[in-house]
């Protein structure tokens, strides 16, 4: 009974056993021979996206060229690309619109606030001559009271009262001579500034609808060039429109820069004028130079010279004595000249008299002497004569 039962057990344990390796040994056959997969190196994944430009990369670069339109001190022709891209574009710039600088901070510095500094300008320029007028006119009619004062007390009224009247006359003048200033000077700057408003606003007008259609273009740029990799199937091409366009520099923001904060876009070549479409900064700019321009137009009268100048150019103390005591000098010196001269003539009219009687006398006296002593002569020969009778 053992004998047949564990033959029996043995048989199926065998026959177990081998269909199990039977049927196994096919299966574990195909298992173990695994299809080849291709992993991709990591210098082939650098080389795919090398290609691919990074929105984060064409972010950073497009705020570098912020901070150079508002801080950088540069002001070559390549410090305004690539936006300014010909030497003409940039002569037009720096000549029409001012700029002097590619950064705003450094450009406001060189400006000094050409608006505020020229009105400053004008009015330390009317204050000025104002108060020389003011100096000169005082000083004018203190040294003419003060003379004819000392003219009256000398008696002399008709010179006292021309004193005066001369002294009003030169102050009257000179304050004259300074209200002329201010206001034709105010008047001739006012009308500069009101001949410059149609340019200014011309310019304004051009400049903004100019600013439209550049930053229009660039956006229907853009899209074309999206749409050209899509249509010719390439995804890297098609990446980089997008990216370049919507974060660089030279895309939609960098385009906006140069229309606000920049010096503007070149849109031909130049000149003429219109080769360049102003920024916003380089229409601000054009007006306030333009402005500064106007008020810095002046009249044709001169200020009122300093007062060491209109005190020489007033009469002084001593020139108004000696211009009153000139009549009076004059009219003493020509009755002292008729006085002298007449007694001049009388002593030399004496002179010659007195000589002439002198020497007339003389003369009579010799030919008495001489006729004396004829006489005496023939009386003695007469004498002598009759004696000898």
């Amino acid at each position: 009974m053992q004998i047949s039962l564990r033959s029996h057990l043995i048989a199926g344990t065998a026959a177990v056993v081998g269909a199990s390796a039977i049927a196994m040994t096919p299966v574990m056959q195909h298992d173990l021979q695994l299809p080849a997969v291709q992993l991709p190196s990591a210098a082939a994944v650098d080389v795919a996206l090398a290609g691919f430009d990074s929105p984060l990369s064409e972010l950073f670069k497009t705020f570098g060229q912020v901070n150079t339109f508002i801080f950088g001190s540069g002001n070559t022709a390549g410090d305004f690309a690539p936006f300014i891209s010909t030497p003409g574009g940039y002569g037009l710039i720096q000549t029409v619109y001012g700029f002097n600088s590619v950064g705003i901070v450094p450009q406001i510095i060189n400006d000094h606030l050409p608006i505020i500094s020229q009105l400053g300008k004008n009015g330390s320029a009317y204050l000025d001559s104002t108060f020389n007028a003011i100096y000169s006119v005082g000083y004018t009619l203190s040294e003419g009271v003060w003379n004819a004062v000392g003219q009256a007390a000398s008696l002399n009224f008709p010179a006292a009262v021309n004193t005066i009247l001369t002294a009003v006359q030169t102050a009257g003048q000179t304050a004259l001579q300074a209200g002329n200033f201010v206001l034709n000077n105010v008047v001739a700057k006012a009308s500069a500034l009101i001949s410059a408003v149609p340019t200014l606003a011309n310019l304004l007008v051009n400049a903004t609808i100019g600013q439209a259609q550049v930053l229009a273009g660039t956006v229907v740029k853009v899209a074309q060039n999206v749409m050209a990799g899509i249509q010719a199937g390439d995804i890297e091409a098609t990446w980089n429109a997008a990216v370049d366009g919507l974060f660089g520099p030279t895309g939609i923001p960098g385009v906006i820069n140069a229309l606000t904060v920049g010096a503007g876009v070149q849109t031909g070549a130049v000149p003429p004028v219109t080769g360049v479409v102003p920024s916003i900064r380089g229409e601000i700019q054009a007006v306030v130079h333009g402005v500064a321009t106007a008020l810095a137009t002046t009249a044709a009268n001169p200020p009122v010279p300093p007062p060491a100048a209109a005190r020489s150019a007033a009469p002084s103390a001593a020139a108004l004595r000696v211009a009153a005591a000139e009549p009076a000098a004059a009219d003493e010196g020509g009755s002292a000249a008729t006085k002298d001269g007449s007694g001049d003539n009388s002593a030399t009219s004496g002179d010659n008299a007195s000589g002439g009687a002198s020497e007339s006398k003389g003369d009579t006296a010799k030919a008495s002497a001489n006729r004396g002593l004829r006489d005496s002569k023939r009386a003695a020969k007469a004498s002598a004569g009759k004696s000898s009778d």
